[in-house]
């Protein structure tokens, strides 16, 4: 015998209270119903409806409802029932302290607020032949414990509070070519997810103090913003960059580990590069301008090749450096006339001064230098020489470690 009390308030805000005792195993609750115990009990045009469950093993359907906006279904004098199927259709539902095995809805506001339960399917009752997408304005689970979640219907606002699913599916619909849109998918209070599946685009996810084990990005995903505090994401699945409207630290975060799950050590490399990139813009004065350097130079230890190109940089500054000296000395003593053979003597002085500077930063010591200022710009880069064959150890270290 399962027990049901349906508390209900008309437009004169007058409460009544309907005890039914339920010896059906399955119970169907439409117009017809409420309108059968309305007249019985002569209560005029209803505003609210209340459902305290006292049940076990009960199949319960809503369906064909519009009395009312909401069904609101609550537990027996704080006792969980346990309803083996919940099937919700075209009206909103507001669901507390239940033990669900079994639960389908397509509504337009989904609340699930203290309760278990071990499937859960929303938005798989309609299918149109011109694939329109069934629309959820919110969802919204605060303290559930969630078995596996599909979702085959835009939901524009998704809230997940102090929550612990094991698996949620992100579907967004049932077509393979059609896009869904979630406006803001927000998971928050200590959640904890097993595994995020994301099939869909997302204009706004927020993620704070929560966990997710493993988030996967699916066909059709997008992410135009992304905010990530105080979470730990475990790990990452085919995240790239164009699945990001404005990639930030976060982004690359996923990038990297989707990228690393992959074995792809390029993808790694220049999701570590990015996030590095990101983070140095925060320093301030001489560290800005030593860390602009070393991504000139290194690309912050994830790009050894840019070793090659600073050094091209110092040997033709320093021969030009070289070639004005050697100019000013020569124009110290007499004039230089313009012809093709001091044109030629000039292409030899820069082109000697090309193999010093190159000699000088590959640390040959057989190459002589009066002393003066040519001397002293040598020996700097000769120095300058050790630090970027020094970084690009280390970058191939960084880049090529695993």
């Amino acid at each position: 015998m399962n027990y049901i009390k349906l508390n209900i308030t008309d437009v004169d805000d007058k409460a009544y209270e309907v005890d039914c005792n339920i010896e059906n195993p399955n119970l169907v609750i439409n117009d017809e119903f409420i309108n059968k115990i309305c007249k019985k009990y002569q209560i005029p045009q209803i505003k609210n409806l209340l459902l305290n469950l006292g049940v076990n093993n009960m199949a319960l359907i809503i369906k064909d409802y519009t009395l009312t906006d909401t069904v609101y279904i609550e537990e027996f004098y704080n006792i969980k029932s346990y309803i083996s199927i919940l099937q919700i259709q075209d009206v909103n539902i507001h669901i507390t302290g239940q033990t669900i095995q079994y639960f389908k809805a397509d509504s337009s506001s989904i609340f699930l607020g203290d309760c278990n339960v071990d499937n859960a399917d929303i938005g798989i009752f309609k299918e149109n032949p011109d694939k329109i997408v069934y629309s959820v304005d919110k969802l919204e689970l605060r303290n559930v414990t969630i078995g596996k979640l599909k979702l085959y219907a835009e939901c524009k606002n998704i809230e997940i509070q102090s929550s612990n699913i094991n698996e949620l599916n992100n579907n967004g619909n049932m077509y393979r070519d059609v896009i869904s849109t979630i406006s803001n998918f927000h998971i928050w209070g200590n959640s904890s997810i097993g595994k995020l599946s994301i099939m869909n685009k997302i204009e706004k996810l927020t993620i704070e103090d929560s966990s997710i084990t493993r988030l996967l990005a699916l066909a059709k995903v997008s992410i135009d913003t992304l905010k990530v505090e105080d979470s730990i994401i475990e790990n990452c699945y085919g995240f790239k960059k164009e699945h990001f409207n404005s990639p930030t630290y976060e982004s690359w975060q996923w990038i990297g580990k989707s990228a690393d799950n992959a074995r792809n050590s390029h993808g790694r490399a220049e999701a570590n590069y990015q996030m590095a990139k990101a983070l140095y813009p925060t320093e301030t004065k001489g560290d800005k301008l030593a860390s602009h350097l070393f991504d000139f130079c290194a690309g912050y230890g994830y790009k050894p090749l840019r070793v090659i190109r600073a050094s091209g940089v110092v040997v033709f500054l320093n021969t030009v450096i070289l070639t004005i000296i050697k100019i000013i000395s020569i124009l110290s003593v007499k004039a230089i006339p313009l012809n093709i053979t001091s044109i030629c003597k000039g292409i030899k002085v820069i082109w000697k001064n090309f193999l010093i500077s190159l000699a000088m930063l590959a640390g040959q010591s057989s190459v002589s230098m009066e002393n003066g200022l040519s001397y002293w710009l040598s020996i700097i880069e000769y120095l300058i020489g050790v630090i970027l064959f020094a970084m690009f150890v280390n970058a191939l270290y960084a880049r090529y470690k695993e």
